[in-house]
């Protein structure tokens, strides 16, 4: 049973309860108990508590003198520890429901927790209840960004959120997507505090197994109004994506005489869920592009990339919806005009990576090339059931990683990937949190040129 709760919690690491570890008994029922209820979440007696409340059922006072039945509670379902007895009213009848107590210490502030309980009786213990996912955060007017009573002249402040920022064609917030995705905020007006919209956004994955943790990475302004979360490296794939938004009634700065305040829409959580991890490794030197599915090497092609003056971009790039099964690649294009440089050739199973024209195509003409040496005009050369593959196998957010091409590492407006070409020390520029300054580097073309001006690539 999987499910979600609004924390108004604490801070701190680490889980501290009660009593100790359930100790193991030599009479114990082999007979697994009723698992508890997980009934609320909410603040301690201080800030440095959450309290789980939880409910099951009142044990039979004979069995439990010798075979007693305890409730432990999890945030990994790896360690786990003892709650208070349970609060049994007096005269209660065996099997009713009676309510208990797990308090919670020493957790992280800010940061978005999976809360699991179970009964045991000796050694034997029920199935897990959870995760039940929450977020601890500060009690209400500890903090001067969310004062008890707001200011009187408040402008509201919204915002949208684009699961699938980076062009890829698609609405991530209703299907899966690649590792490569980047997540957006837009804000309907320009945001002075940056580190207060940065501090109250928390980023976690659900992983495969139902564990949550979170996500080393760093929020990145585009603008006064846009932020983009990046990933240290790519997102987990297989899982859930939350970030959870403690914005509302928020202070975000001001404007003029007026306060900027976060709508209550802005306490909210926003999700997305990647897909397998698919990263396409091509090794320029080798000549070779082997694909990796979680991890397990599946596909190797060989492929032939840009010649010399025509080089392939380095670094990463993002696959996105632009794909077309034939395309017709003419010398035109690319402003060509020695004839014997004229060509118009027909390729199959055309994906895109950049708009500046790099794509993974068939190349039936380059066939004796491929795995042995470099001769397109920067596109990546592949045989036809290799291209198909790529075609057919992938989807918005998978990972084509250029290595040894010879050529620049792929510009930050250059496609879907450019972002993640931005150095991870420049991308913490962009961040007011990282830096500690309202005053971010939002100009993420500097020194890279534009597409208007960028030399276009082809077959």
């Amino acid at each position: 049973m999987r499910g979600s709760l609004r924390v108004l919690a604490s801070a701190g690491l680490s889980v501290l309860l009660s009593a100790g570890l359930l100790p193991a008994q030599a009479n114990a029922s082999k007979v697994p108990p009723a698992p508890p209820t997980i009934i609320s979440v909410s603040p301690g007696a201080t800030a440095r508590i959450l309290e789980v409340v939880y409910a099951a059922q009142v044990p039979d006072p004979a069995q439990s003198a010798s075979d007693p039945i305890s409730y432990q509670i999890s945030v990994d379902s790896v360690k786990w520890y003892i709650c208070r007895e349970l609060a049994v009213p007096e005269n209660a009848l065996i099997g009713s429901p009676a309510q208990g107590i797990c308090p919670l210490t020493n957790l992280h502030p800010l940061r978005t927790y999976g809360i699991y309980m179970r009964a045991a009786r000796g050694v034997s213990v029920s199935e897990v209840v959870g995760p039940i996912v929450a977020t601890t955060q500060p009690p209400a007017g500890t903090e001067t960004s969310k004062p008890e009573k707001l200011p009187k002249k408040r402008l509201w402040v919204k915002a949208k959120f684009i699961a699938a920022s980076n062009s890829l064609g698609v609405d991530g917030s209703k299907v899966k997507v690649g590792v490569g995705v980047l997540p957006k905020i837009v804000f309907s007006k320009p945001i002075p505090d940056k580190i207060v919209v940065e501090k109250n956004l928390i980023v976690s994955a659900e992983l495969p197994s139902g564990k949550l943790v979170p996500v080393k990475g760093a929020w990145g302004w585009l603008d006064e109004t846009s932020v983009v979360f990046r990933p240290k490296t790519y997102w987990p794939g297989n899982s859930t994506i939350r970030i959870v938004s403690l914005l509302g009634r928020a202070v975000l700065g001001r404007s003029g005489s007026q306060s900027l305040i976060g709508s209550a829409r802005l306490n909210t959580t926003y999700t997305f869920q990647t897909a397998r991890k698919l990263i396409a490794r091509v090794d320029g030197k080798t000549k070779n592009m082997k694909v990796y599915v979680d991890g397990n090497n599946v596909k190797t092609f060989k492929v032939s990339l840009g010649k010399d003056e025509w080089e392939t971009r380095n670094g990463t790039k993002v696959i996105s919806t632009a794909k077309e099964a034939t395309k017709i690649y003419r010398s035109e294009s690319l402003g060509l005009t020695d004839p014997e440089e004229q060509y118009e050739l027909e390729g199959f199973w055309n994906t895109r990576l950049t708009p500046t024209g790099e794509f993974l195509h068939s190349a039936p003409w380059a066939y004796g090339r491929l795995g042995i040496y470099n001769g397109s005009h920067g596109c990546t050369n592949m045989f036809v059931n290799d291209a198909k593959w790529i075609f057919n196998e992938t989807i918005p957010g998978d990972v084509v990683f250029y290595t040894n091409t010879n050529g620049k590492i792929n510009e930050p407006w250059n496609g879907p990937g450019g972002l993640w070409n931005i150095e991870w020390k420049k991308w913490l520029k962009k961040s007011a949190l990282s830096n500690g300054n309202q005053k971010v580097d939002t100009d993420t073309n500097a020194g890279t040129g534009s597409l208007t001006d960028a030399k276009p690539a082809s077959v």
